[in-house]
């Protein structure tokens, strides 16, 4: 729960997170000034003009003696009072176009000016994602991450829609009060500071309501992902262990603290412009019935009163948007505070730069090399030493948490030991690791699969316009999977489902297998890749493995049986932390 928040620093970390972009368009701040002051022109010569034409209908000789008048009437050669009104009513129609062509103007260029800069904060919060490096994903939580993109930046870019457009009416409330004070000057002030009070006290009432609210909305929206996410992705486990009752109970309950929260602020939001339309109307009347019995009065009133309730027909809506987008910015302070601070705490790691090649051609070497989690008291791994030769054949043993997993992550350097190094042709990989990345691949138990075709699937990350069939074709060959492909209808461009569920394991083993060749990889680790297969197809999946070319491939095998390794050249075993040679 978030308490006694100073409001000001909502605007304060809004502009801290615009501040984070580089290479800013300043046009677009030019163009938003230029027609902010031209629209605040128009407001104030519709509010003139208006005040001049009702003067003119109560008071015929309103115009005599003018000299702005007189001159007007020579310039257009107007021959009486009327053609003079005549003027400044299509006057009047013409200005109140232009104003409103203005207004629009604005609102066309704040909402391009927020989508630009929300497009510039998307980038840089994706940025954190992708050019991570692996251990920020130990310590992230991934419906947070997800709430960020699928929902908080949405709601950022609202923020500033929200803040561009109540600096447009704060400058235009204020063009209108300086006009409307030199037509009466006691009843404009005094009526303005009431109504400003007025707002200024509906917004304290219920300040922390709207920010409570929104910290309910920010934390439930977190909590429904999660929920929905696991209902995804543990479907199976729900479904056979009777769960949806418990799930649904957890959702129901989440989803009602997220809308009633949601809701309340709506009615917040909604509250001023009854009350403050209330207190206005009762106001005009107010000043009505004081002047009621003298008629000189009331009449000399008329006009005043007439353009007052114009202006108040802009200066309304003015307050009320003012009044609403402060308190649905008082609503997002949670927001702001987690996309800021996701940004800050998570800087990026790697570059998107053209990538040096680091050589491997004769050997691998792990010198001395420490693991330890640092959430964790025990060490993993102790003092390894490894030497892999260009080309051999490695198998990797041991039980279940040994630190086999962790071992691989080592030499494809997605994590760093705590001491040790690691070289490849004697160059460390400590600072080139995007290089050694370009050498590597890993298959797992578990294959990635994007909802893509199976060609874009072994072409992995790379553009569908650039992916070279025919070395897709090939490395189907290579991978004993072409003939599957080839009979289905649609060939290399089928599509295999989210995590590939239209193909069997044995399947996805073999795309992973082909990806790991399109990319030319010279070390591919296969990290229990085959303990979810039944016995025939492992033994498949083993030959092709072991059929891989020994000048172009170096292979290390992690598996828990032993008889999976019999073909290697070397086989260590990992036990209480320490590699040894079988």
């Amino acid at each position: 729960m978030i308490k006694n928040i100073n409001f000001l620093n909502f605007y304060a970390k809004l502009i801290k997170l615009f501040s984070f972009i580089n290479n800013f368009k300043k046009i677009y701040i030019f163009i938003l000034l230029l027609i902010l002051i031209l629209s605040a022109i128009f407001e104030i010569l519709i509010l003139g003009v208006l005040f001049i034409l009702i003067k003119a209908f109560m008071n015929p000789d309103y115009y005599s003696g003018n000299f702005f008048f007189k001159f007007l009437i020579k310039l257009f050669n107007l021959n009486n009072n009327s053609e003079l009104i005549l003027l400044f009513s299509f006057s009047f129609i013409i200005i109140c176009f232009l104003s409103g062509f203005f207004r629009l103007s604005y609102s066309y260029f704040a909402s391009k000016f927020s989508n630009y800069t929300i497009k510039k904060i998307t980038n840089l919060c994706y940025d954190r994602i992708i050019y991570q490096d692996f251990n920020f994903y130990f310590s992230s939580n991934t419906s947070s991450i997800l709430s960020i993109f699928s929902q908080k930046l949405g709601i950022i870019n609202n923020a500033f829609f929200n803040t561009i457009n109540m600096f447009y009416n704060i400058i235009i409330f204020f063009f209108i009060f300086f006009i409307l004070s030199y037509i009466n000057f006691l009843i404009i002030f005094f009526s303005t500071i009431f109504f400003i009070i007025l707002y200024t006290l509906i917004i304290f009432f219920f300040k922390q309501k709207i920010i409570r609210n929104g910290s309910t909305t920010a934390s439930e929206q977190i909590v429904n992902l999660r929920i929905v996410r696991e209902t995804l992705n543990g479907f199976k486990d729900i479904l056979i262990n009777n769960n949806q009752n418990f799930y649904r109970n957890n959702f129901i309950n989440s989803s009602n603290k997220l809308l009633g929260a949601k809701n309340e602020n709506i009615f917040i939001f909604s509250v001023s412009r009854p009350i403050i339309e209330t207190f206005l109307l009762s106001s005009i009347a107010f000043v009505i019935i004081i002047n009621s019995n003298n008629y000189a009065s009331l009449e000399k009133l008329l006009p005043i009163l007439a353009t007052i309730g114009v202006a108040a027909q802009r200066m309304l809506p003015i307050l009320n948007q003012i009044y609403t987008s402060h308190a649905n910015n008082l609503d997002q302070i949670k927001t702001i505070k987690d996309v800021n601070s996701f940004i800050i705490k998570s800087p990026i790691f790697f570059e998107n730069k053209t990538i040096k090649s680091l050589t491997f051609k004769e050997s691998i070497v792990m010198n001395d090399v420490t693991f330890f989690y640092s959430s964790k008291n025990s060490t993993v791994l102790n003092h390894i030493n490894l030497n892999i030769k260009h080309g051999t054949r490695i198998g990797i043993i041991g039980k279940s948490g040994s630190g086999k997993s962790t071992l691989a992550d080592l030499i494809l350097g997605i994590i760093n030991p705590n001491s040790g190094e690691i070289l490849v042709d004697g160059t460390t990989i400590l600072n080139k690791k995007q290089s050694w990345y370009k050498k590597v691949a890993n298959v797992s138990q578990n294959i990635f699969i994007t909802e893509q075709s199976i060609a874009e699937n072994i072409a992995f990350g790379i553009e569908k316009k650039a992916i070279n069939l025919n070395k897709v074709k090939h490395v189907a060959r290579l991978a004993q999977i072409s003939d599957f492909i080839e009979n289905k209808l649609e060939g290399y461009n089928s599509l295999i489902g989210e995590k590939g569920l239209k193909i069997s394991v044995g399947q996805r083993q073999r795309i992973a297998i082909a990806r790991a060749l399109y990319k030319n990889a010279s070390l591919i680790i296969f990290d229990e890749a085959t303990s979810s297969l039944d016995s025939e197809v492992e033994n498949l999946i083993l030959d092709t493995i072991f059929n891989l070319d020994r000048k172009k491939y170096t292979v290390i095998i992690i598996s828990h049986k032993y008889g999976n390794l019999d073909r290697c050249d070397n086989i260590y075993k990992i036990q209480n932390s320490i590699l040894s040679k079988v």
